[in-house]
């Protein structure tokens, strides 16, 4: 006998009137679907979750490497600016004011 069945004949009958096994059938059918949705309403909203944390996480990540990248070019270009000497390469000016120039 289906859920659909046992729901519709608890419907129809007076439950007093069933045995207590039927009864009892009926209630596990209805728990066993009640416990089936929630988890397919569970699964459904752990996988969105899941894309909002990826898509939140992504985007941070866009934004880190945006941010040290244009930090970089700012160093760079500081040290090109101020502190290279004429015809020396921006490496070069970083490795001699770090103090780890190969001379």
């Amino acid at each position: 006998m289906s859920n659909k069945q046992m729901e519709m004949m608890a419907r129809e009958h007076d439950m007093t009137a069933i045995d207590a096994e039927l009864a009892e059938e009926v209630a596990e059918a209805v728990a066993e679907g009640t416990i089936s949705g929630y988890k397919k309403i569970e699964q459904g909203v752990v996988t969105g979750y899941k894309k909002i944390e990826n898509g939140v996480v992504g985007g941070y990540k866009k934004i880190e490497t945006g941010v040290v990248d244009g930090f970089g070019k700012v160093v760079d270009k500081c040290v090109e600016v101020l502190f290279a000497k004429e015809g020396e390469s921006v490496e070069e000016a970083k490795a001699r004011l770090t103090g780890k120039n190969k001379e």
